[in-house]
């Protein structure tokens, strides 16, 4: 009999153990295939599309642009493509491959300058890092340019810089390493020196050219990643021309004032930057742990259902006989858990937002822990009176 009765106690531990596992298997793989469809999306940038700086006929407009990203320094459009993003400058060349427009961590990071040029696209080269996404996000697109019909077919594009604004004109695609000096670091060049040190350089492959191009005196280069070498790059290479469009001058933004008429102090690091809070209050995101309780207290309600599929086999007689018997195990902790489940459900839904990035927790997370404590409790009073119910019936039928 204690053998039997330590035989239950480590099924029990062990079924706890097995559900505890395959819950948070669960969990983790759903919320990996959510962050990858998330990082993905995201990548594509359509919230800065927002702050697109405004072009009108002889002025451009990049007022949304400075007041919401802190660091830019302009925009760019590469037509027909998904190439069509802010431009950021950071203290290095790695701060922004891992942090987003918004200096937020994030895997896709942002299109920025190299830390070596000036920043305000006057110098007569100016490179340009993006990360290469499979979706086409990013500088994903450039792998398209291989082909030689998608490449002569998209040969144009614009810069909006902080001051100026500039047709973009595809010359050339090559490839080549991460540690080439004739393509990293130097920040002039000009019409020979691109023919000398980048067109008839041994460790730079031509894949495509456009030989309409001739001449430029300013150029912008697009670099990304290129197949599954870490140190292969594939570089777009293209001619900046001034147009007569103006930039509109942006004024430093005023702080709008308090309800008491004191000004409220601009947050720090940023021009003006307008912070996004979400739903969670914290301005943050969703957080992780709310969503494991949220699934944990619905899983609760799985007995009772196993336990109604099981009823179901047994006479009418003996089911109405249980349930006069154990009401609080019928009735009482179904209801009870079902409430807690909708409780759960109803507070993740209005207070998480999915579209914003993944924290730990929030400030609804002690509820959230609490629903699911008392969701537990129940369970673990519902077993006990199944177990007691059991024994007396194993007991009468000894008898």
């Amino acid at each position: 009999m204690a053998f039997a009765s330590v035989l239950k106690i480590a099924n029990s531990i062990l079924s706890g153990v097995a559900t505890i596992t395959s819950v948070s298997i669960m969990a983790f793989s759903g919320y990996m295939i959510y962050e990858n469809a998330y990082v993905s999306n995201r990548a594509f940038g359509a919230e800065s599309l927002n702050y697109k700086p405004d072009v009108q006929e002889e002025t451009v407009s990049i007022e949304a642009l400075l007041a919401n990203i802190p660091d830019a320094i302009g925009w760019i459009t590469i037509d027909g493509t998904h190439i069509d993003y802010p431009i950021v400058k950071g203290p290095d060349d790695v701060y922004y491959a891992s942090r987003d427009v918004n200096k937020d961590p994030s895997l896709t990071g942002a299109i920025y300058m190299q830390a070596k040029n000036q920043g305000d696209f006057s110098e007569t080269y100016s490179l340009l890092y993006g990360h290469h996404m499979d979706n086409g996000a990013m500088f994903g697109d450039l792998s398209k340019y291989e082909e030689t019909g998608f490449f002569d077919s998209h040969l144009t594009g614009t810069l909006v810089t902080l001051e100026d604004v500039y047709e973009i004109e595809v010359i050339s695609l090559v490839e080549t390493d991460a540690y080439e000096q004739a393509i990293y670091g130097i920040t002039s060049l000009d019409w020979e020196g691109y023919n000398g040190t980048i067109l008839n350089n041994g460790n730079i492959e031509l894949i495509n050219r456009n030989s309409a191009v001739t001449s430029a005196d300013k150029f912008l280069v697009l670099s990304t990643c290129e197949g599954v070498a870490t140190d292969g790059r594939l570089l777009l290479i293209c001619r900046l021309t001034d147009t007569d469009k103006a930039v509109r001058p942006t004024p430093e933004p005023t702080p709008a004032p308090s309800e008491d008429g004191t000004p409220t102090p601009t947050p720090a690091g940023g021009t003006g930057k307008l912070v996004k809070t979400g739903d969670s209050g914290d301005g943050a995101g969703w957080a992780l742990l709310n969503l494991c309780c949220l699934i944990l207290t619905i899983t609760m309600l799985l007995p009772y259902f196993f336990e109604k599929l099981e009823k179901r086999s047994k006479d009418d007689e003996e089911e109405n006989q249980e349930e006069k018997v154990t009401t609080f195990k019928n009735y009482v902790g179904p209801v009870a858990n079902v409430i807690l489940a909708i409780a759960a459900v109803v507070i993740f839904v209005l207070y998480e937002n999915m579209k914003l990035p993944m924290i730990l927790k929030d400030r609804y997370t002690p509820w959230m822990l609490i629903i699911l404590g008392i969701a537990l409790a129940t369970e673990e009073i519902c077993s006990r009176l199944k177990k007691k119910e059991n024994e007396l019936g194993e007991e009468v039928a000894d008898v």
